[in-house]
């Protein structure tokens, strides 16, 4: 008699995407060791604009942000990674704590020891856990003037009912007199948009290629990455990029216990990147209980770093 499986709560949520009407892989999946190597590629490549637009408004405006920050402040940054963005701004703004928050907790903690080491005068605080926890703030740093820092255009990952929400928590983590930066992608000709997310190199589609290598490992499963290709395209409706594995076969596959089928051109959806209008970033903020202060963009409107203040 065969023994039957026991899904752990991380796999049975992927074999449901899976096996959902509209698959999906959880964007989280892109992020193993080879996937993070990948992105870092990525962010270098000539086609994808959004990383270094972003760090050259960071750079060239950290003086006119700081006008709007109080020094000797606390800035907190969900999803913190590797911490380098926070660096074209610390100068500046020249804050006493900096909490980061990722949920590779040996990740984290390298990069908070480099800050530490780098700039002697912040206390870097960081905060292990999973993103959809709450950021707890020790309680000995809870009286000093708190802002949030939110570099990526990350809450373009969200749906708009998700950024919502997520902007309302970090209005309630900085309270009535604090305030969050807030890098959001614009929108733009569907041209620049395409070649974005299909550079010719071949790295984005390895990188989404990758979630399949990804779950392998987690489901202990044996889907064909050959069997799939990259797809990215712009949905003019939605006003968002899409991302998905397209397959193309048909295949059958049994993962621990359970049967996944896929039809020839079937898509997988991976994920998908909203692109906001500066109204559109007012809104949001206004519905979250900020106020939009000011927009600072590029020279070709490709991209914005946006403060909202606490109201």
């Amino acid at each position: 008699m065969t023994k039957p499986f026991t899904l752990d709560e991380e796999q049975a949520a992927i074999l449901q995407g899976l096996k959902s009407e509209q698959k999906f892989i959880n964007p989280k999946y892109f992020y193993n060791h080879h996937g993070s190597k990948l992105f870092e590629q990525i962010t270098e490549l000539d086609e994808y604009y959004p990383t270094r637009t972003e760090r050259k408004i960071l750079q060239s405006r950290a003086n006119d942000i700081a006008q709007l920050i109080e020094p000797n402040s606390l800035i907190v940054e969900p999803g913190a990674g590797s911490c380098k963005k926070i660096e074209y701004l610390l100068e500046a703004l020249h804050p006493s704590v900096y909490v980061p928050q990722d949920v590779s907790a040996e990740f984290l903690k390298q990069s908070a020891q480099r800050l530490s080491s780098e700039y002697p005068w912040l206390d870097v605080v960081p905060v292990a856990s999973d993103f959809s926890d709450p950021i707890e703030i020790p309680e000995r740093l809870q009286d000093l003037r708190k802002y949030a820092f939110y570099p990526g255009s990350t809450i373009g990952n969200f749906e708009p009912e998700e950024a919502l929400t997520f902007l309302k928590q970090m209005r309630q983590l900085v309270g009535n007199t604090g305030g969050m930066i807030l890098g959001v992608d614009l929108h733009k000709d569907d041209d620049i948009l395409h070649a974005a997310y299909n550079d010719k190199k071949g790295i984005t589609a390895e990188f989404n290629l990758n979630t399949l290598a990804h779950i392998n490992e987690i489901l202990d499963a044996t889907f064909n990455i050959s069997e799939f290709e990259h797809v990215a395209l712009y949905n003019s409706q939605q006003q968002r990029i899409e991302m998905y594995l397209k397959s193309l076969k048909n295949s059958t596959y049994d993962v621990l216990g359970e049967t996944v089928t896929f039809e020839k051109g079937e898509l997988v959806h991976t994920e998908h990147s909203y692109k906001y209008s500066i109204e559109g970033i007012a809104a949001l903020a206004q519905d979250s209980g900020f106020l939009l202060k000011h927009s600072w963009t590029d020279n070709k409107d490709l991209f914005s770093v946006n403060y909202l203040q606490a109201q």
